[in-house]
């Protein structure tokens, strides 16, 4: 199932704005209730603060100066307010007109300040209730008969005992929750429209932020199978998406470098082919056009099968390049002094180049030492030294030199005679290239050779390179110890 950017976006974002909204309303909604829970405890204290300073104690009498008409909301019809007074022994010191006949819960008060708790008011309201135990002011009055006439016959009263009163105030409380109510509705309505018109400005500006990928959707859909050297512009790309552009482009380059070296080498490969087959159809015909010595037409087979060998050799060069490139070729490292190598490969090349006064010279330390496997580290400089000897000038210098260094065994190939230029160095590596492009060969220098060595010598875990100079031609080789 293919997952929608588009859907993720949208998704997240609505997603992380419906968390943000959820978030803020409940903290706004929790701080609101606990100030409107905060100012109704703090109405329904002061209330039960004003009755309790309307009791006095004169001896052991116990009084209220409260009247219900000094507060409506006590003896009101509709949706009245209660309180209710006790003396310590249980006994009702007063309640309101509200309560009838009726009586509150009584609840004692904690030292840590006047319980408020939800009750069931009288009329079957919901309602919030306060209790508060407290001891009346005292009055001390001295005995009206005792006016001063005498005040020798006058009797000081003993100070009467402070009694105890509780004091419950109710109150409902369905304004309060009628508040609360409308406000979880008016944050839920408008959490619910800020969250339509986010998922609408999201999608607008989701849409807007993924015109990019669909330009650059477009633009990689114009692009044909036949024609990859169209790119993607990148000037007109934003910024996030110019790296991928960027890779893209890069990615066209390195797809349409791999389709133009397949045609060349199928082109290559079909006019390396062609030649030797021209020539032995050459031959054959030949040898067909009249009637022969068996020892021309002996001859004639003898061309033919070097024909046969050379196109051959280019074909293993072709099959083992593909192995190299492909890692199917398997190594068995080992230390190899390269000198005693050098001097053993030089040998089939020996005759041929002393009959060219062909100077060779093999300059390599006898303690020279690299760790390679031995078959390619062979192939490599069997390759290098027939190649150096094919294209040395007669009476011309062939040198191999080297020396350890960062534990590397630098070695390099020089012949004379070079006619290359500086500038054709970097494609002596490519397959099928030649200095001279009337030059048609088949076998080991058909334009395998170098490209060969090179796979090699990465195979190994080193590195190639070459270079002209003064008419001498050089091939660096740099192996691991």
């Amino acid at each position: 199932m293919t997952r929608s950017l588009k859907r993720r976006l949208l998704g997240w974002t609505t997603g992380g704005m419906v968390l943000l909204l959820a978030v803020f309303a409940t903290v706004l909604y929790v701080a609101i209730e606990r100030a409107l829970n905060a100012s109704f405890n703090e109405s329904l204290a002061i209330t039960a603060k004003a009755i309790a300073a309307s009791v006095k104690q004169e001896d052991a009498k116990v009084e209220v100066e409260f009247l219900d008409q000094e507060m409506p909301e006590f003896h009101r019809a509709d949706r009245p307010a209660y309180y209710e007074l006790w003396l310590a022994d249980g006994s009702v010191l007063k309640r309101s007109a509200s309560l009838g006949g009726q009586d509150l819960a009584r609840t004692a008060a904690t030292p840590a300040g006047p319980p408020f708790r939800a009750i069931a008011l009288p009329d079957g309201r919901p309602g919030r209730a306060v209790a508060v135990v407290f001891q009346p002011r005292l009055e001390d009055e001295q005995d009206e008969e005792n006016d001063g006439k005498d005040a020798k016959r006058r009797t000081p009263r003993p100070p009467a005992a402070a009694q105890e009163v509780t004091l419950v105030v109710a109150r409902g409380t369905a304004d309060l929750d009628s508040q609360l109510a409308s406000l979880r509705w008016l944050l839920a309505a408008a959490g619910a429209g800020t969250v339509l018109l986010v998922l609408l400005v999201a999608a607008i500006v989701v849409r807007q932020g993924l015109r990019p990928l669909r330009s650059l959707a477009a633009g990689i859909a114009s692009i044909r199978e036949d024609d990859l050297s169209a790119r993607l512009p990148a000037q007109r790309t934003v910024a996030e998406v110019v790296p991928v552009v960027e890779r893209l482009n890069e990615l066209l380059g390195r797809l349409q470098e791999a389709f133009r070296r397949e045609r060349t080498l199928t082109a290559d490969v079909a006019h390396e082919l062609r030649t030797p087959l021209a020539g032995m159809r050459s031959t054959i015909d030949v040898a067909l056009s009249r009637s022969r010595a068996p020892r021309e037409y002996e001859q004639a087979l003898r061309d033919c099968q070097e024909i046969v060998r050379q196109t051959q050799g280019m074909v293993d060069n072709l099959l083992c390049l593909a192995r190299l490139e492909d890692g199917q070729v398997a190594l068995r490292l080992e230390g190899i002094r390269l000198a005693e190598l050098v001097d053993l490969l030089w040998l089939p090349h020996a005759q041929q180049a002393r009959a060219r006064r062909i100077v060779f010279e093999n300059r390599l330390p006898a303690d020279a030492r690299c760790t390679a496997d031995r078959n390619l580290l062979t192939m490599v400089t069997s390759n290098l030294l027939a190649n150096a000897a094919e294209y040395t000038n007669e009476g011309g210098r062939i040198e191999v030199s080297g020396a350890v260094a960062a534990n590397a065994l630098e070695v390099a190939f020089r012949n004379s005679g070079c006619t290359l230029s500086p500038e054709d160095a970097p494609h002596v590596f490519d397959r099928f290239w030649r200095g001279d492009a009337a030059r048609s060969a088949t076998g080991v220098h058909c334009g395998l050779g170098l490209s060969l060595i090179k796979r090699a010598v990465h195979a190994l875990g080193g590195a190639v390179a070459a270079e002209v100079a003064d008419g001498r031609f050089t091939v660096r080789v740099t192996l691991p110890c």
